[in-house]
């Protein structure tokens, strides 16, 4: 790109942008760009609005067990947030070039942060046209020094006859590390995040020659330990393969594919890989690290209760045996709590009604019958006149996929000793994890 004489490179940039923003200005965008928001969706205008003004108003979080309610603009983390801020800006954008008395050769906006080129006597008229369109979202600007200006990982030159270069660009404070070479994860995700970087570098660097180019990947790959000759390997494959894709092979073209995902456990995950390929082409698997970077820092979010936890794996303890009950629930844990009182609630006023009639203390009536079948809770407290305690309620496991759930539930069923759960409770796990749950066993023991 050439720019016009004279005209020089600024950037801009809001200030808390989401948490500026008013719901009215909001409503006032939706209903502005109606026409194009309605294409999207079969929901009417009033609705709509009602919808986004319930998400807005609907922010909270919880700070050393004190609750706070958004009270002004978008939240962060409402997963809203994102879309409302981009409509806000673009809006924005549309009303602020309309009033400029000149017409900027191009603006570039990423979320909040604005890059444009402006002749230089018109910085005060761009900056006050921009702060006037709402009292709320105000902006700052950062002017280029010595024809240089940072834009996200991209370094604008302006050169001396006013055409634009560009250079990959880093924070002086950034760290320059990424995905260590030595780290526990499989070869190919490091290669993929090597390569990626490379592609990054070379893409963005047309003001660089090539050997200059490899010098600055060949810094950051050794700063993050990656091999030389390996190093070299990348460079020269980039260089001569680039924006190649590798086709698929042959007999999955055809196929859907699935997608797994598995912890990552160096060589046996790689096997497992291997041998799914043979017999399953359409299998694809993604593979997870355990030991993840947010384990090795403090908390800052207020923990979440046991009461409050779902989709979890549970035990409860006998009070009158060393037996011990395994449940799941994908409710919090207290609703789940709760219908297990509940039982307990109804067998007590079952025993009640039966003792003012009758001496008899036998289990045999027809609605404690029913209620046996409930659980295995409710056939072992009922069976034996034991009690569950409830409130010494422990959560074994958790797990975000719902589905998962059932196997983990087995799992702590076979390998939990004296848990009175029904033999029809394990029936779902596969033998192949026979010998799994014989060695969990013995390790526990």
């Amino acid at each position: 790109m050439t720019l016009p004489p004279g005209y020089i490179l600024i950037s801009l940039d809001v200030t808390s942008l989401f948490t500026s923003i008013p719901k009215d200005l909001v409503m006032h965008d939706i209903i502005n760009n109606w026409n194009q928001i309605k294409q999207n969706t079969n929901i009417n205008l009033d609705l709509f609005l009602e919808i986004v003004e319930f998400c807005i108003d609907s922010s909270y979080f919880r700070y050393n067990n004190q609750h706070y309610q958004q009270i002004f603009g978008t939240a962060m983390g409402n997963p809203l947030s994102p879309a409302l801020a981009d409509l806000v800006m673009e809006n924005l954008l549309d009303s602020v070039v309309r009033i400029l008395d000149f017409k900027p050769p191009f603006i570039w906006k990423y979320v909040n942060d604005l890059l444009m080129s402006i002749p230089p006597d018109k910085i005060q008229q761009v900056m006050d046209i921009f702060n006037n369109h709402n009292p709320h979202i105000q902006f700052t600007y950062e002017l280029e020094i010595d024809k240089r200006i940072p834009f996200l990982d991209m370094l604008l030159i302006r050169i001396d006859d006013q055409q634009i270069k560009t250079e990959w660009y880093m924070k002086p404070i950034a760290s320059g590390r990424f995905l260590n070479y030595n780290s526990q994860h499989p070869l190919h995700q490091k290669i993929n995040v090597a390569t990626n970087f490379i592609n990054r570098v070379q893409r963005l660097s047309t003001n660089l020659e090539d050997a200059e180019i490899n010098a600055i990947i060949d810094k950051r790959l050794n700063l993050n330990s990656y091999p030389k000759g390996l190093r070299r390997r990348l460079i020269n494959r980039k260089q001569q393969h680039n924006n190649i894709a590798e086709p698929l092979p042959n007999n999955s073209q055809n196929l859907e594919n699935t997608y797994r995902s598995i912890t990552y456990i160096p060589n046996l995950s790689h096997k497992i890989d291997k041998h799914l390929k043979k017999e399953y082409p359409n299998i694809r698997l993604a593979t997870h690290n355990i030991n993840t970077v947010g384990k090795l820092f403090t908390k800052v979010k207020d923990p979440v209760t046991n009461d409050f936890q779902s989709n979890v794996i549970y035990s409860i303890p006998c009070i009158n045996c060393e037996a011990c009950y395994i449940g799941m629930t994908t409710n919090e844990l207290k609703t789940r709590i709760s219908g297990h009182k509940t039982h307990y609630n109804a067998l007590d006023k079952l025993l009640a009604e039966k003792t003012a009639t009758t001496t008899d203390t036998d289990y045999t009536d027809t609605q404690i019958a029913t209620l046996k079948e409930k659980t295995a809770l409710m056939n072992h407290s009922i069976t034996l006149n034991h009690r569950f305690d409830l409130n010494h309620t422990k959560i074994l496991d958790k797990h975000k996929k719902q589905q998962s759930l059932p196997y983990l539930e087995v799992c702590h069923i076979m390998t939990t000793e004296n848990s009175i759960n029904k033999r029809t409770d394990t029936q779902g796990l596969n033998s192949i994890y026979a010998g799994v749950i014989h060695t969990l066993k013995n390790t526990a023991k």
